[in-house]
């Protein structure tokens, strides 16, 4: 779907169930395809003194980075440029863009443009995801918008990067193809299978997290000097830096990670993997460290101190002759037991271990309850959706939900105004297709 490819005006390109999802309103600007989502956030403060988000994101690794911010203390704006894309407008949407005000702005066009850069002038942080360089394509460049905020942070999240090989600079960048890009992929699925994919949207919450942090630092560092900072962060990168040290004892050894570690079971150990139990549920045990084998070795009926299990061994490797002794003993114990006996016996005596839990065994499982894991919130358009509950937990100040997700342009006239433009002005916008607004509210 690139400008020029034959669409006109109010084409449907997509539907769900009869509902629009990808509508292209203005050709002339549609400049966006595949992977070039744009996604922004600006943190300013309001006329009455609070921390604001204004945001332009549809992707969502930047969904993710905006979450984070609007559940943790303030209030967040969601700009969305041009084109109009729904794509976010899924179930994860209620739980991604709850506590958001939304603004349509096409910030290409030049008056979207400078509109804009009046709302960056009271910024503290903007974020934008999008292909390397697409921004600046734009004409925003991290100067431009220090000449209008000299204090301001702003994040460039991409797939690749904002250098590098400028073949993939300019690729788009999904969790799918980062995921196989960073070597996560390969190191999933079973030793003699194909990679696996691993799920849900793995590399997205990095670099949202990534994102989150980045931007909180530099904002503290903006603060103590007065000189606003600018990081570049490639999705790819994140999911490579969260593969621990498996990449020194590449460089130092050349020894590739197998895929499968702990597929179903691990690779070093017996005693650690999945384990089917008698009501056809499964666990994942860990059994790892002398005193952990030691009491997993005592539990199973086996003689710790023998020659097949001798006294001290961090755990029972497994290649050693006690392997298919232990990981038997285990497998007998669980033909005996359902998966929450298994995992209630092993709590007992502190060894490390879960049930396989799916959905349904959430939404009801005590700790989750006594927690408040889950919680609910209203819609805008007066439904009511249960989802996640903000994590972390605050003490002094207690995350919100003050509102779910809003629908498309909501908050255009409210935010405007908040930055000096007045009725007139607003719906002179409005005419010229600056700002645009829609009923649509997706998640349900």
């Amino acid at each position: 779907y690139q400008q020029g490819t034959g669409f006109k005006e109010g084409d449907i390109i997509y539907k769900i169930d009869g509902k629009v999802v990808y509508l292209v309103v203005d050709v002339s600007n549609y400049i966006a395809g595949a992977g070039d989502e744009m996604d922004v956030v600006v943190l300013r403060e309001n006329a009455q003194g609070k921390r604001e988000k204004v945001t332009i994101e549809n992707v969502r690794k930047g969904k993710f980075t905006v979450d984070k911010l609007d559940e943790n203390g303030n209030v967040v704006l969601d700009e969305n440029g041009n084109p109009v894309k729904e794509e976010a407008n899924g179930w994860g949407v209620q739980n991604e863009r709850r506590n958001m005000r939304n603004l349509m702005l096409d910030v290409v066009s030049p008056e979207g443009h400078d509109v804009f850069l009046k709302l960056v002038e009271t910024a503290d942080i903007f974020i934008e995801a999008s292909r390397g360089g697409q921004w600046e394509k734009w004409g925003y460049t991290d100067e431009l918008l220090w000449e209008h905020n000299p204090k301001l942070v702003i994040g460039h999240m991409s797939g690749y990067g904002l250098t590098g090989d400028p073949a993939y600079v300019s690729l788009p960048g999904y969790d799918f193809t980062v995921n196989a890009f960073s070597g996560l992929m390969y190191l999933n699925g079973y030793k003699d299978g194909t990679p696996y994919m691993i799920q849900k949207f793995v590399t997205d919450y990095y670099a949202g997290l990534f994102a989150y942090g980045s931007a909180l630092a530099a904002y503290v560092g903006a603060l103590r000097t007065g000189r606003g900072e600018s990081f570049d962060l490639a999705q790819y990168e994140a999911a490579v830096r969260c593969q621990a040290g498996l990449f020194c004892k590449w460089f130092d050894k050349q020894v590739q990670e197998e895929r499968g570690a702990g597929a179903p079971r691990d690779n070093i150990s017996a005693g650690a993997g999945y384990y089917e139990c008698a009501d056809g549920e499964g666990v994942y045990l860990f059994t790892a460290g002398q005193s952990t084998t030691k009491k997993a070795v005592e539990f199973f009926g086996l003689e710790y101190g023998s020659e097949l299990f001798p006294e001290g061994i961090p755990s029972v490797g497994i290649e050693s002759p006690g392997a298919p002794v232990f990981d038997g003993a285990i497998e007998r114990y669980c033909s005996e037991h359902t998966a929450a006996e298994f995992a209630e016996a092993m709590a007992g005596i502190g060894i490390p271990c879960s049930v396989v839990m799916n959905y349904e065994m959430m939404e009801n499982h005590p700790h989750y309850l006594a927690r408040g894991t889950w919680t609910e919130w209203d819609t805008v358009d007066g439904r009511t959706v249960k989802g996640v509950a903000s994590v972390p937990r605050f003490k002094n100040n207690p995350s919100q939900i003050w509102r779910g997700c809003p629908s498309q342009g909501m908050d255009n006239d409210d935010v405007l105004a908040e930055i000096g433009f007045d009725q007139g002005e607003i719906a002179a916008f409005y005419e010229k297709g600056i700002l645009r607004k829609t009923d649509y509210v997706g998640g349900l």
